[in-house]
C-alpha cells in the first residue's frame, strides 16, 4: 500500500513540472486582463459622490468633492498606463503557460486594489496613512510586472525570437527608477504630502513621454 503510495507520489511530482510548463495561446489572457482593467477603471467613478444640498451650498460641497476626483483622475491615468504597458508587452508574447498565467492574476490582483486607496486619498488626500498604502500599491503592481518580464526572460520559448538581454536590460532601469520614487514619495508623506503627490504626478508624465522611447514590444511585432 505504502509503495503504490509512493510511485503515486513520484508520478505526480514527475508531471507537475510539465503542467506548469504546458504552453497555451495567448488570447484568453489578454482578453481577461482587458475585461479586469475595464472593471477596476470603472470602478474608479463610484467613489464620487455629490451629496444632496442645497444650490446655495453648492460651491463649498463642490470644494469638499474634488479631492476625490483628483483622486480618481490620477487613478485612472496610472490604470491607463498600466493597461498600455500590459498590451504593448503582449506583443513580444507568442504563448502563455500556468506560471505566466498565475503571475499575471497576481498583477491584476495589485491593480484591482487600486481603486482602495484611490478612495482613501480622496477621503484624506494630506494625511500620511492613505499616501503611503496608495505608493505601496503602485510599488506592488511595478514589482510583480517586473517579476513577468524576467519570468518570460528565462522563459524564451514564450516569446519571440527577438526578446533577449537587451529587453530586459531596457526595462531595469526604468522600474527601478519608477519604484525608487514611489518609495521617496512615501518616505515624504509624513512631512510633506504634496511633495509626494507631485512625484506621483511626475513620475506618470515621465512614463508617458518616456514609454515610447523604451521598447515595449511594438517593433517586435513589426519584424515578424
Amino acid at each position: 500500500m505504502f509503495a503504490s503510495l509512493e510511485l503515486h507520489y513520484k508520478k505526480s511530482f514527475l508531471l507537475f513540472p510539465r503542467i506548469i510548463n504546458c504552453t497555451m495561446e495567448k488570447s484568453r489572457l489578454e482578453a481577461f486582463s482587458d475585461g479586469v482593467f475595464a472593471i477596476v477603471i470603472t470602478l474608479l467613478i463610484l467613489d464620487i459622490r455629490f451629496p444632496e444640498v442645497d444650490y446655495s451650498q453648492f460651491a463649498a460641497t463642490l470644494t469638499s468633492v474634488l479631492p476625490r476626483i483628483l483622486a480618481y483622475v490620477m487613478s485612472f491615468i496610472i490604470i491607463g498606463l498600466y493597461w498600455v504597458i500590459h498590451h504593448n508587452s503582449m506583443h513580444v508574447m507568442k504563448k502563455t503557460d500556468r506560471g505566466f498565467l498565475w503571475l499575471n492574476i497576481l498583477f491584476l490582483l495589485c491593480v484591482s486594489f487600486i481603486p482602495f486607496p484611490t478612495s482613501l486619498v480622496g477621503r484624506y488626500p494630506f494625511e500620511a496613512g492613505p499616501i503611503m498604502i496608495y505608493g505601496a500599491t503602485l510599488i506592488a503592481c511595478n514589482a510583480v510586472g517586473y517579476v513577468m518580464v524576467v519570468y518570460v526572460h528565462y522563459h524564451r520559448h514564450l516569446a519571440m525570437a527577438e526578446f533577449g538581454d537587451k529587453y530586459l536590460r531596457s526595462h531595469t532601469p526604468v522600474y527601478i527608477i519608477i519604484n525608487g520614487a514611489y518609495l521617496g514619495a512615501i518616505l515624504l508623506a509624513r512631512p510633506f504630502p504634496l511633495v509626494s503627490y507631485i512625484i506621483y504626478i511626475a513620475v506618470v508624465v515621465m512614463i508617458i513621454f518616456f514609454l515610447p522611447n523604451v521598447d515595449d514590444g511594438i517593433n517586435y511585432q513589426a519584424k515578424e
